[in-house]
């Protein structure tokens, strides 16, 4: 089921996904799902899927139509509910209670969720029957959007991974556990292994090689490894490599983890994966992927210095950003040996590692009064909860996707500038170099930092721009840009 709201005074769009910013006086040429604006049908969807449109079987209260959606596989329906930016209301569910719940062990549900800049950001919401109505949150600037549960239609058993994309001529995937592949967008690809309970995500399909990290756990979610996936993808894109991001895991409890791994590993050395390059991540060692080392391309000086590369890296970022360390007062995020060696780097440069005290405030860090606070234990680490306290004037991610999109909007209300993680944990590419690359890192990010910092959009659209700008040169631009 879809139900669409336009208005000739308003206009909105959702992003790349979708069809680009319409007026009511154009989109009657459009076909497809058919969509009303008091009662009268403005437009049709159904050809961007190639499908058939089921019958309209009645229509809801003005401004919205309802549409069978059992023939479609889509587990439930998107409303676009554009609202003036300033005092959004919560709730906006109109047509609520016309609608009935039925999940049928769905796990996964795609929906649109708040923009930054001119990108939409992507995500899912796990477990079908956990919450009926995905209500959205007080905004300022940005569309809200709302999840309301939907058809009553055959949703198929246990759908492992679906994605809602409107592209023309796509067509939405949906993947059982049976499956070994999973088609999860026009670009990504998520593998399942056959030894054990694993999978690998490769973001671009026709990318001559994809490199990333495997990790291990008890259950590591598709998405999660995704979206770090796509952070490699820009990785490389900004620094113009043709190489697709990828990330790998190994789903185990810890009695049966070093059985799971060896399986993993003899898998990914086979014939199957002969262009996926993996370095362990957490719950994984070295030793235990030593086997895949001999067809790796990255030669030993990146295996042994990576990460000193990396932190010789996110120090030349918060130099060239701020124009000069000398003085500066840097906050430090300890979380593994990377992270430990920069305090020492910093004060080399100068700078002043202020250290509270987490004894009391285990986020004391995370508030700490200076210019750089350094961070990067988890994606999402601040989010919009947290960003009011943030009190520094540079964020200088020191692992993937330190900030969620929300907190981008508010720290960027308030002054303060987030480079972008794919360019400032970049350091150890020079311990790889290609094509004449400089082989110092400080040199590579730094300068790197240099050409984003005045961005009009700000250093990470910025980034993401460049990064994209390659991309299109050579594949498709894969949907979503690397944000928690």
């Amino acid at each position: 089921m879809i139900t669409g709201y336009v208005t000739r005074e308003r206009r909105f769009d959702l992003g790349p996904c979708c069809i680009a910013t319409f007026e009511i006086a154009d989109i009657r040429e459009l076909a497809g799902f058919k969509v009303f604006v008091d009662r009268e049908e403005v437009f049709d969807l159904g050809e961007c899927f190639g499908g058939d449109v089921s019958d309209v079987d009645g229509i809801a209260p003005a401004r919205f139509a309802v549409v069978h959606a059992e023939d479609l596989g889509v587990a439930a329906c998107i409303v676009g509910h554009p609202h003036h930016a300033y005092r959004a209301d919560v709730n906006p569910t109109s047509g609520e209670g016309r609608v009935f719940g039925e999940y049928q062990d769905v796990e996964g549900i795609a929906i649109f969720r708040e923009r930054v800049g001119d990108e939409s950001v992507f995500g899912r919401v796990g477990g079908g029957g956990e919450k009926t109505t995905i209500e959205a949150n007080p905004a300022r600037f940005v569309v809200d959007l709302v999840l309301i549960a939907a058809a009553t239609g055959d949703f198929d058993d246990d759908i492992d991974g679906f994605h809602f994309v409107i592209l023309p001529g796509s067509l939405p995937v949906r993947g059982r556990t049976r499956s070994a592949t999973v088609r999860d967008s026009p670009t990504v690809t998520t593998r399942k292994l056959t030894s054990t309970d694993g999978f690998v995500v490769i973001d671009l399909d026709d990318a001559p090689m994809a490199v990333g990290i495997v990790r291990s756990a008890p259950k590591v979610l598709v998405d999660g490894a995704t979206w770090l996936a796509r952070s490699e993808t820009y990785r490389y894109a900004f620094f113009g490599r043709k190489v697709s991001g990828a990330s790998a895991a190994v789903n185990a409890p810890v009695d049966a983890k070093a059985e799971a791994i060896e399986a993993f590993a003899t898998e990914l050395a086979g014939d199957a994966f002969p262009s996926v390059h993996l370095s362990a991540g957490r719950g994984i060692s070295a030793d235990d992927l030593a086997g895949l080392r001999a067809r790796d391309p990255r030669p030993d000086a990146w295996w042994t210095d990576r990460d000193s590369f990396t932190a010789a890296g996110v120090v030349a970022a918060a130099d060239r950003a701020l124009g000069g360390l000398s003085g500066r007062t840097v906050a430090i995020e300890t979380f593994d040996a990377m992270s430990s060696s920069l305090a020492e780097l910093f004060r080399s440069a100068g700078a002043t590692v202020v250290e509270p005290d987490v004894s009391e405030d285990a986020n004391a860090v995370l508030h700490a009064d200076v210019e750089v606070l350094v961070v990067g234990s988890k994606v999402g680490l601040i989010g919009h909860v947290n960003a009011d306290n943030v009190k520094a004037r540079f964020i200088v991610p020191s692992g993937p996707m330190p900030v969620t999109a929300k907190a981008i909007a508010s720290l960027g209300r308030a002054g303060v500038v987030v480079l972008p993680d794919f360019v400032t944990t970049s350091g150890h590419l020079a311990a790889w170099p290609v094509d004449g690359s400089t082989t110092d890192a400080a040199t590579l990010v730094g300068d790197a930092i240099a050409q984003i910092i005045g961005a009009p959009n700000g250093p990470l659209l910025g980034a993401c721009e460049i990064a994209e700008a390659f991309l299109s040169s050579w594949a498709t631009v894969p949907f979503g840009r690397p944000i928690a």
